[in-house]
């Protein structure tokens, strides 16, 4: 299928605008409405509903745009491999949560950026389950997770430990209380929320949740409120009484893994890499 019919499409349905998804691409939008048209003349189905200034997106659509991201995402990494075949050695497409990457990942870029300079990367924040679709599709070379994915022909390793405490901004914090009072929840997986609904069967619902401990942080530290955040990350705020553990609260243990095909053409690179964690 043609990706030039298929990025005015994918374009259209973020601002559902057809003027604004014609800015974005630099084109007319009388170029991104014939493209369109192309495209579900080639399907033989309706992709958008056009009602005046407002575009609606039919259930064909909807299936169309989750295919049509990661066709155009396998295209550019495609395009990337072929184009710098002659500049690198290897290219390696990398991608895990946001949490992972304020814990570790990002060092870890930072020495592969500045040591290994004839690998080509692409790095890419993705949610537990984009990313294990993105490993079982072969569309990533390397993906962290906090659970151990269950896909065939991959090898799991597991990377680090991470203990998430609960942190507060008020060293006189009980964990009711904190629960209570400002409690910003950060989604951390499957694993977590299990032994979280355990241990807080009674709490109130959280008013603030993000996927991001650095959020998470930088949240508590300036308006107050408490998170469950890991050891490492805290560790100086603790120390410098910015941040107070909440003593009654438990550590909740996680793991994070690294998965990759047992099959890849970058799998003895993989696993040198790793090493650097």
């Amino acid at each position: 299928m043609d990706t030039l019919l298929q990025k005015p499409f994918l374009e259209v349905t973020r601002p559902r605008h057809f003027a604004k998804a014609a800015e974005n691409l630099h084109v007319a939008p009388s170029t991104v409405s014939t493209r369109i048209r192309l495209l579900e003349q080639n399907l033989g189905l309706t992709l958008l509903v056009r009602n005046h200034q407002q575009v609606a997106v039919p259930p064909a659509g909807e299936r169309l745009m989750k295919h049509a991201r990661l066709i155009l995402s396998a295209w550019d990494r495609a395009y990337e491999d072929v184009a710098l075949s002659k500049q690198l050695k290897k290219h390696l497409v990398i991608a895990g949560p946001s949490s992972l990457w304020d814990i570790f990942l990002q060092d870890w870029l930072n020495v592969l950026y500045c040591e290994r300079t004839n690998i080509g990367l692409r790095a890419q924040e993705s949610s537990p389950l984009r990313g294990g679709e993105k490993l079982d599709r072969g569309l990533i070379d390397l993906g962290f997770l906090y659970e151990q994915p269950k896909i065939q022909d991959m090898n799991v390793v597991e990377i680090q430990d991470i203990t998430l405490v609960l942190v507060a901004e008020s060293p006189a914090a009980s964990a009711h209380k904190a629960m209570s009072e400002g409690y910003v929840r950060v989604e951390w997986g499957t694993t977590f929320n299990v032994i979280h609904e355990a241990h807080f069967i009674d709490r109130p619902l959280a008013t603030v949740r993000v996927n991001s401990a650095r959020i998470a942080l930088a949240l508590i530290l300036k308006a107050g409120g408490c998170a469950y955040l890991p050891k490492k990350m805290v560790r100086q705020y603790l120390d410098n009484k910015q941040l107070y553990k909440v003593t009654d609260a438990p550590e909740i243990p996680l793991q994070a893994y690294a998965a990759y095909s047992l099959h890849g053409e970058n799998k003895d690179l993989i696993r040198q890499l790793l090493k650097l964690i």
